[in-house]
């Protein structure tokens, strides 16, 4: 490109917002928020399975949904929605394991080569948070039956990814689980969010009209008053007003026909002295 950029924002490209076209027209920005919500809404959900399960004590402390996110999933997990990712650190890891086969020691600092049971309790845990997962978004319902996804060669691409971080009670420290969403299963949350389509009217549209909701507002008093008085007007003020002996009910501020108003029973009605069909 020869000559002078006519770009003149002083940006850098890297801090520049890119359109993904797949997500033009969608909700897909309602659904970090949804799982916010949803979490602080019930915040003892995956607490609760950790303290029944695993006799572990953690306390919610924030959750954070990613678009990109470099740490890649542990565990893929196919169901009849797309494909579910799961991911969790070693220290809250280790402390399931120990306490699931009655380890009473603190998980150590060390870092070893994760074994057979490690692999076994990371599956068994992300089958488990996943659906609490699924049922907390989806009113109730799971994503179905998860299996192990095994095929190495696809990459696959993660929409969303929502951290929860915990306080451990036992350790003190902060740890952390990962729930990775492909765009299939992105897909299922934003239908879920954008609720059932509206369903198609049949008969004569002009039928239906009629039907509509339509605004009435009645004119039943109206004074007039120079400028000055107006802006001298405080709280308390008390004008001298006289209700209109006919009203104009307009809709949409045009006038649609002229009435009055009676009382009758201690209710205050409006009865109509012109056809509505008068210009």
């Amino acid at each position: 490109m020869t000559g002078q950029s006519k770009v003149h924002h002083g940006v850098p490209s890297e801090k520049l917002i890119r359109l993904q076209p797949h997500k033009l027209g969608r909700h897909y920005h309602k659904v970090p928020q949804y799982i916010r919500e949803i979490a602080n809404k019930h915040p003892r959900n995956i607490s609760d399975y950790f303290l029944r399960g695993y006799r572990i004590n953690i306390e919610l402390q924030k959750v954070e949904v990613h678009d990109k996110f470099k740490r890649p999933a542990e565990c893929i997990f196919n169901c009849a929605f797309g494909k579910v990712g799961f991911a969790i650190d070693r220290a809250l890891l280790t402390e399931a394991l120990e306490c699931y086969y009655g380890g009473t020691s603190l998980p150590s600092h060390d870092t070893p080569p994760i074994s057979t049971s490690e692999q076994r309790m990371r599956k068994r845990l992300g089958v488990d948070v996943a659906q609490i997962f699924a049922r907390s978004l989806l009113l109730g319902h799971t994503f179905g039956e998860l299996t192990a996804h095994d095929n190495d060669y696809e990459l696959v691409q993660w929409e969303h990814v929502a951290e929860f971080r915990f306080l451990s009670h036992i350790t003190g420290n902060q740890v952390s689980l990962f729930i990775y969403l492909d765009a299939q299963l992105a897909d299922e949350l934003t239908a879920h969010l954008a609720g059932p389509p509206p369903s198609r009217l049949s008969g004569n549209p002009m039928q239906h009209l009629k039907h509509l909701p339509v605004r009435l507002d009645c004119i039943i008093a109206a004074l007039q008053m120079p400028l000055s008085q107006v802006l001298d007007l405080r709280p308390g003020d008390i004008l001298p007003v006289r209700l209109l002996d006919r009203c104009e009910v307009q809709v949409n501020q045009q006038k649609l026909f002229r009435g009055t108003l009676f009382e009758e029973d201690g209710g205050l009605f409006l009865t109509s002295l012109e056809s509505v069909k008068s210009p």
